[in-house]
């Protein structure tokens, strides 16, 4: 064949397709990432439930999980558009989706000058938030999102299901609010219902978000408050857990050095504790906080740096804290390599680990699954990784 024939070959084969992009708009993106990461150590008395050895691991998604995804917007006229985004998750080392589905965020919705709707799957308000201010974006071992969610009690959301988000238009130059709601925040409503007697919201999980933030110039600054129920969890001592998320974050560029902080404060307990009925017991009761930096060496070379506390009230001496040292190579836009070290200190009773990112670890610091044995989610005290990120 030619080469003229074979060009209108493969031209006539791709038209259709073509012609559906162009309608649709359909942007396709991902990440793919893998590097090495190593744990070791025993700072605190429970911190590693008496695991030994340093674990030396091949990993991917260490500074971003691995995706692809599809997005695109309809222009409906009159400033009106749909928009749309549906991603994947993947392993990239062993053949498995993260977690227990390969559905990392999913949604549809309109944006125009009333502002942005949509509704689905969608990223969580506090895991997005910590990520923003975190100069490690809530990924590596120096990550901050695994200690809040461990002293918490809470574990760190990362995806919201079930979920509407309304995102005003500016109301002031950089100035926008979100507000968002789930009837159920883990599953689906009425899923939970044990052995299908009473309440039919019973184990649900509905969850509100209220935040205003402002972004202009070198300036960034968040305020968001969260409240989350689990529906009547514990009936003997009161009923519905309830629990109350209190964040602010803040950056500002200098160009030489941009300047991060977060805080995050946590209550949570059941109705008895609340005073409406006697008896029960606070569930979540902490804080936690961070500094960080980031620093542009030249054009290829960025290092970063944080120091996390994470305090747990619940509890005397169950306190965590950590520090990471980073650094970036890009060899172009989408191309970097990296690498970071951190180290935990736990406090006596406390049992914080290093864990790659933010998700996942919840009031058992990922130490251990509903059977009691370990798992291979937070482990030691110190920690490094290094790897080569791809985006596309």
């Amino acid at each position: 064949m030619s080469k003229k024939l074979l060009a209108a070959a493969i031209a006539a084969a791709l038209a259709p397709a073509a012609v559906m992009a162009e309608a649709s708009n359909v942007t396709i993106y991902g990440r793919v990432d893998y590097g090495f990461m190593s744990r070791g150590g025993d700072n605190g008395a429970a911190s590693q439930g008496g695991r030994t050895g340093r674990l030396n691991d091949f990993e991917d998604g260490i500074l971003g999980t691995n995706r692809f995804g599809f997005k695109g917007t309809e222009d409906l006229g009159n400033g009106l558009k749909a928009i749309y985004e549906f991603e994947f998750g993947f392993s990239g080392d062993n053949g498995t989706s993260f977690g227990s589905t390969t559905n990392r965020h999913s949604w549809v919705g309109l944006t125009g000058a009333f502002g942005t709707a949509l509704g689905g799957r969608v990223d969580g308000a506090r895991y997005s938030f910590v990520g923003k201010y975190d100069p490690f974006k809530n990924q590596t071992v120096a990550n901050a999102g695994s200690l809040f969610g461990r002293t918490s009690g809470l574990g760190q959301a990362d995806r919201a299901d079930n979920a509407v988000v309304y995102i005003s238009p500016e109301l002031a130059p950089g100035l926008k609010f979100l507000a968002a709601y789930t009837t159920s925040l883990l599953s689906e409503a009425g899923n939970n219902q044990a052995l299908f007697t009473g309440d039919i919201e019973t184990g649900d999980t509905p969850l509100y978000a209220i935040a205003a933030m402002y972004d202009n110039g070198p300036l960034s600054i968040t305020l968001d408050y969260e409240n989350l129920k689990i529906k009547r969890a514990n009936t003997v001592t009161g009923g519905d857990l309830e629990y109350d998320l209190y964040v602010a974050g803040a950056s500002y560029d200098f160009g030489v050095v941009k300047l991060l902080g977060y805080y995050e404060k946590t209550e949570g307990s059941n109705r008895a504790s609340r005073g409406d009925v006697a008896g029960g017991a606070v569930t979540s009761d902490g804080d936690g906080w961070l500094i960080g930096l980031e620093a542009p060496v030249t054009a290829n070379i960025k290092l970063k740096a944080s120091y996390v506390q994470a305090n747990d009230d619940r509890a005397a001496q169950s306190d965590c804290s950590k520090w990471g040292f980073g650094g970036e190579y890009a060899f172009s836009k989408r191309t970097t390599a990296y690498a970071t070290y951190a180290k935990i200190d736990n406090d006596r009773n406390a049992n914080c680990g290093i864990t790659k990112n933010a998700a996942g670890a919840g009031a058992n610091g990922g130490a251990t699954n509903t059977n009691g044995t370990f798992t291979n989610n937070a482990y030691g005290d110190s920690g490094f990784n290094v790897g080569l990120a791809h985006t596309f």
